[in-house]
């Protein structure tokens, strides 16, 4: 027997933090999160997407009270607006592998999805699009995710098609060492970039960090008006996912584009912090903390976390020029550089990564579920 429980107490908050750590206890690639970190996230005081968006935890529990699978709900205005009204997203998915506690867990979303009309499910997105997203299908390098990938056992895939979920699209990551890339650097032609026309290439500064790289955000939002799945995201969310990160953040993996003093493109490049995360275990120890400094001196890869231009220039050449900078800046300070994910129906992205000596790392796959059509 699988009971569903709201996730409306401290003891319930918790329990819905600490069962990845179980269930990926023997899984050497699993990176465990900071739980201070998803405390703050799972927090509707201290998240601001609280505000944004409806949002439901649930657990699956078995008969002896232990906690055998979690899932989030959530629906967010702003990318139904920009959609269609009919989208409930869920995320956070983990599960023991047994097909009962999924089932259990999809009825539960499924009825909190209809009683508020809406028909069709989407996922994995914790909580929306912009933020973690989708469900790993191929693992092609065998490593373990990089900051921004997600990760999940491969049967995770298959447990949603048997309740009926179809593949709605797939991601890619991709990545290429220092050493690969100094090759294809050689073969560079990202001076020969839109004859006629005035490019500039700045660092953000302090103030731009002050600012919560607002300017980052709106160029962003603009850059992706256009594209599938990516709603506009808001200047507090924008602010709360760089806080988070704020603390690592080099100032010189910033960079904007400009032409005739407009900015155009832009990227941000982190430090690759699951490496940090990897020692941590989930918990920031006292010991720790005297550690930090030597823990971030010893990260040696990057990814490219944000990146995006502006649609009137597409097609330009701009792309080498944006390949070149993030060339540029992390072939001295790195030995790896990855993506997070690109969506497979977005040539550009994908032409840049080839453009960097880039090869996919992983496959990833958003599934969807027509609420009308299943009796979940």
């Amino acid at each position: 027997m699988i009971s569903i429980q709201a996730v409306d107490s401290p003891k319930r908050l918790k329990q819905f933090i600490e069962l990845p750590f179980r269930l990926y206890a023997d899984d050497p690639l699993w990176i465990a999160p900071l739980r201070s970190d998803m405390k703050r996230l799972l927090s509707p005081r201290h998240n601001p997407f609280f505000r944004e968006a409806e949002i439901e935890h649930f657990l699956a529990v078995d008969a002896q009270g232990q906690v055998q699978g979690r899932i989030s709900v959530s629906i967010h205005a702003a990318y139904n607006e920009r959609f269609g009204d009919e989208h409930v997203f869920f995320g956070f998915f983990e599960v023991a592998p047994d097909p009962a506690v999924a089932r259990a867990l999809f009825e539960a979303v499924g009825n909190w999805a209809r009683a508020r009309g809406k028909s069709r499910l989407l996922g994995p997105y914790s909580y929306t699009s912009t933020q973690d997203a989708a469900l790993l299908l191929e693992n092609i390098d065998g490593r373990a995710p990089t900051l921004l990938q997600t990760y999940n056992p491969l049967w995770y895939a298959d447990t949603l098609k048997q309740l009926g979920f179809e593949l709605a699209f797939t991601f890619s990551t991709y990545g290429v060492t220092a050493e690969q890339y100094r090759v294809r650097r050689k073969a560079s032609r990202s001076d020969r970039v839109m004859p006629g026309s005035q490019f500039s290439v700045r660092t953000a500064t302090r103030a731009d960090l002050r600012d919560n790289l607002d300017e980052v955000r709106c160029l962003f939002n603009s850059a992706f008006a256009e594209n599938y799945e990516v709603a506009p995201i808001s200047a507090a969310s924008f602010k709360f996912q760089i806080d988070s990160v704020k603390t690592f953040i080099d100032l010189e993996g910033i960079k904007l584009i400009e032409l005739e003093g407009r900015a155009v493109a832009f990227f941000l490049i982190l430090p690759d912090l699951n490496q940090i995360l990897d020692k941590l275990k989930g918990s920031l120890g006292l010991f720790d903390l005297f550690k930090l400094g030597r823990y971030k001196r010893s990260v040696d890869g990057a990814v490219i976390a944000l990146i995006g231009a502006d649609p009137t220039v597409q097609g330009s050449g701009l792309g080498r020029l944006i390949g070149d900078e993030i060339g540029r800046y992390a072939e001295p300070r790195f030995g790896r550089l990855d993506t997070m994910w690109i969506d497979d129906r977005n040539p550009s992205s994908y032409v840049l990564a080839r453009n960097l000596g880039m090869r996919r790392t992983k496959r990833y796959g958003v599934f969807g579920l027509d609420l009308v059509e299943t009796s979940l």
